[in-house]
């Protein structure tokens, strides 16, 4: 290899090296605690903790309607078993015939 070629080699090789060193500088500001990426990053989980808020809230709703739902149910259950009772007199049987049911 001529001493020209090395130079042109030494040369380009130069300028790849300050093109990483300005790349590598680029992601440092983007990636650092106030750049670009780690802004995103920030704003991704406000956005993400606001929406968890909102199902939380959702599933507490759903829940206190469940209870509610099951706790008509039970007095619904209640009623009916009152009503079959008045009915079919099962509630008045012996103690001995309950046994056997």
């Amino acid at each position: 290899m001529s001493e020209h070629e090395q130079n042109k080699y030494i040369n380009q090789l130069r300028r790849q090296l300050v093109n990483v060193m300005e790349r590598i500088k680029t992601l440092e500001l983007d990636i650092e605690p106030d750049g670009r990426i780690s802004e995103a990053f920030s704003v991704m989980e406000k956005h993400m903790d606001a929406r968890f808020d909102q199902f939380d809230i959702r599933f507490d709703h759903l829940e206190s309607r469940l209870d509610r739902m099951d706790h008509q149910f039970n007095q619904l259950q209640a009623k009916l078993t009152i009503i079959l009772d008045a009915i079919t007199g099962i509630g008045d049987l012996p103690e001995e015939c309950n046994s056997l049911i």
